[in-house]
């Protein structure tokens, strides 16, 4: 017999939020591609076209092409993520291509705390940060978290993006205080 979760919390993706979310990387990316490859192209094939057309078309092809990619990963993760949670831990499988599983035994988290951004309290989200010892503090800008590519960094987490996450913070703190008192 399975045990029955107490509760299951889902990320929700919101497409403007994931697109306003990546604008820093895209434009770095977008900056860097355009040099890097149209200053390769100039080497490999000469002066056959100018290096500001080649900075141009590569740089145009990365500023479209990186959100299609990012938001697209994104909300792939996002539809396979699940949180649950029991009396004594917090389970999560989450990913598309690799498939992630974790748990997280709430006697070990040492720290939980709420993260609501601009964004995300526009929209009525928020994400709950679970620290270990081992993972000592979360780092919510990360590259990963930033892309919303994965919430199981070193040995903490990131409950994401979810709906109630002031209810969701307030029911973890209490799992969390009653597993240091067992």
């Amino acid at each position: 017999m399975t045990e029955k979760p107490l509760a299951t919390y889902r990320p929700v993706f919101v497409l403007w939020m994931a697109l306003l979310q990546q604008v820093p990387l895209q434009l770095f990316f977008t900056v860097w591609a355009a040099g890097f490859f149209a200053g390769m192209y100039n080497e490999a094939f000469g002066a056959s076209t100018t290096l500001a057309n080649s900075l141009a078309a590569i740089g145009s092809v990365v500023f479209i092409g990186f959100p299609v990619v990012v938001v697209i990963s994104r909300a792939m993760n996002y539809r396979t993520t699940r949180y649950r949670l029991y009396p004594d831990r917090i389970e999560i499988e989450e990913g598309f291509l690799t498939i992630h599983a974790k748990r997280l035994m709430f006697r070990d988290i040492c720290e939980a705390s709420l993260r609501r951004g601009v964004l995300q309290r526009s929209i009525g989200l928020g994400s709950v940060c679970l620290d270990t010892q081992a993972a000592g503090a979360l780092k919510p800008w990360s590259l990963f978290n930033s892309l919303g590519l994965s919430s199981t960094l070193g040995s903490g987490a990131m409950i994401r993006d979810i709906p109630d996450a002031d209810q969701a913070y307030e029911r973890l703190r209490g799992l969390i205080d009653a597993a240091r008192r067992d």
